[in-house]
């Protein structure tokens, strides 16, 4: 396949930075291809340029999580509760399968590429989980 702009088959419209988020699909070629992840650079590119890129606005998606905290006497105990109710093991850390599931139990909804957007910001230490720690300190600077 040449290097050209490519048009969607299903709007026929030409593809544009936006269309490649994280859970999107492409269809190139003649194939279909859905988007798993990005590189560290096009992550932050996308947080960076949120204004284009709706889905890495953290603000907004860590508001959805934060919502719930109103029926808590403070956050502290209202990140102690979320991380119970995530923390599906019991080890005390948060991997990247328990955060996705556990925020679709709790009925908030984020696309794949949001939850990818939240792993990154809540897992500041780059080990692939979250701690209580970390779940606390960034529910609190934002």
């Amino acid at each position: 396949m040449e290097r050209k702009k490519q048009k969607s088959p299903t709007t026929n419209q030409y593809y544009c930075e936006k269309d490649f988020l994280i859970g999107n699909c492409v269809f190139l070629g003649g194939f279909k291809f859905m988007l798993m992840r990005s590189d560290a650079y096009t992550e932050q590119y996308m947080e960076d340029n949120s204004d284009q890129f709706p889905d890495s606005d953290l603000s907004t998606i860590i508001a959805k999580i934060k919502a719930p905290a109103a029926n808590f006497p403070d956050l502290q105990s209202y990140a102690i509760d979320l991380l119970k109710r995530l923390d599906k093991d019991g080890n005390k850390f948060i991997d990247f399968n328990e955060f996705t599931k556990g925020l679709r139990s709790m009925n908030i909804v984020c696309t794949p590429h949001q939850e990818r957007a939240l792993m990154r910001s809540f897992d500041t230490n780059g080990d692939g989980k979250i701690s209580m720690q970390e779940l606390y300190n960034h529910l609190a600077r934002n």
